[in-house]
């Protein structure tokens, strides 16, 4: 029996669901200042080493951020685009996609305000996810995955979609080796 071109496979898939501000790069800079253009992004150094590892395991890498800067004003759509770009360059390339939510609460404009993707809801999650299942024909149960964050809210998106979660720091200070 063939499957359907368009069916999720049955083989599972492990993934990595990565908050980027605090866990994948440094959130803000020396003066307090939040990541608002590409020359701002300064990933972890270990990260990429941490990256590669899951890559070599079979995992798939997503990245999903609040970047809800760009609903206030304080950064325009393409420096958050360009940042998010930058970020996988010092990344090593290692994401398979990295799903940005650009709302927030208190953005003048009503449809900026309101979404089901800004964390700690699990749209970024839902998103993601199915975009590359139907990319890759790989199915991605939450129970295999992990998502890496560095905020309450990061952990309650995590609780929210059935996935488990570490926090970021534990995470590069060698908690993912203990994940296999």
């Amino acid at each position: 029996m063939s499957k359907h071109p368009n069916h999720p496979s049955t083989m599972p898939t492990r993934v990595l669901y990565l908050d980027l501000d605090g866990t994948v790069r440094h959130g803000k800079d020396e003066m307090g200042r939040f990541v608002n253009n590409s020359s701002d992004v300064r990933v972890f150094d270990v990260v990429p080493k941490i990256l590669q590892w899951y890559r070599s395991n079979g995992w798939r890498i997503i990245g999903i951020t609040n970047q809800g800067g760009v609903s206030l004003g304080i950064i325009s759509y393409e420096d958050c685009r360009a940042a998010i770009m930058e970020t996988q360059r010092q990344s090593g390339n290692a994401f398979d996609t990295i799903a940005v939510c650009i709302h927030h609460p208190d953005a003048k404009n009503p449809e900026m305000a309101v979404c089901w993707c800004r964390k700690p809801r699990i749209g970024l999650i839902v998103e993601a996810c199915s975009a590359l299942a139907r990319k890759t024909g790989e199915c991605y149960p939450p129970h295999l995955a992990l998502l890496v964050g560095d905020r309450p809210e990061d952990r309650k998106c995590a609780e929210n979609a059935g996935v488990r979660f570490m926090d970021a720091k534990e995470w590069r200070d060698g908690g993912w080796r203990d994940d296999s």
